[in-house]
């Protein structure tokens, strides 16, 4: 009998491959011949699954993508927002590779309005995920009621991508301690827990 493949996982599997290339070469210097050879594959297999070198690329950016998405949604998640976020800091080479493959797309979506479009459909997924965990920390009683859970969810985006690009692109100067204590100095402020009612002395 033939051998069952699962079309799925080798696509999966070729997404990740254009992700280590990209995080090593680039978007630009990244070519099919080096993700087949990634992943141990022949150019006429990429092409079987992908429609060309585009839909390859963003078949990696959606892989990391998803990746951060399926963090905001799992129900092991950290319960405290600083250190849900500090998960997906460049502190190892697997979160240094993913940022380095989304800045690769930063600069492609500035001249392409269907990677921008792509592009910000994928910041209001991250954002609305982020909100919805303030609206339940919210009913539990673990933030504070008056925070608005989308403006801190943009609040909270915009703040990773600013000093991570920074810690990406000077890894020497960002050492994993560094960006943990940044991150826990611009984030804190915004996730104040709810006060403590004074109690009634005497009657």
């Amino acid at each position: 009998m033939p051998k069952k493949i699962d079309h799925d996982a080798r696509r999966r599997d070729i997404a990740r491959a254009a992700i280590s290339v990209i995080g090593e070469q680039g978007i630009d210097n990244t070519r099919l011949i080096d993700v087949a050879r990634a992943a141990n594959a022949t150019t006429g297999t990429i092409t079987h699954y992908f429609e060309d070198k585009d839909a390859v690329l963003l078949a990696a950016l959606d892989h990391v993508s998803q990746n951060i998405l399926a963090m905001l949604r799992t129900p092991e998640k950290p319960e405290d927002l600083v250190e849900l976020t500090s998960l997906i800091l460049p502190v190892d080479e697997a979160n240094m590779r993913d940022w380095r493959v989304w800045m690769s797309f930063f600069s492609r979506a500035i001249g392409d309005p269907a990677l921008a479009r792509i592009n910000k459909a994928y910041y209001d997924e991250f954002r609305d995920g982020l909100a919805a965990i303030i609206r339940y920390q919210q009913r539990e009683g673990l933030l504070a009621a008056h925070i608005d859970p989308a403006v801190t969810g943009d609040a909270i985006i915009s703040i990773i991508d600013g000093f991570c690009i920074r810690a990406t692109l000077e890894r020497e100067e960002w050492p994993p301690e560094r960006q943990r204590a940044q991150l826990e100095a611009m984030l804190r402020p915004l996730l104040p827990k709810p006060e403590k009612r004074r109690s009634r002395k005497g009657g």
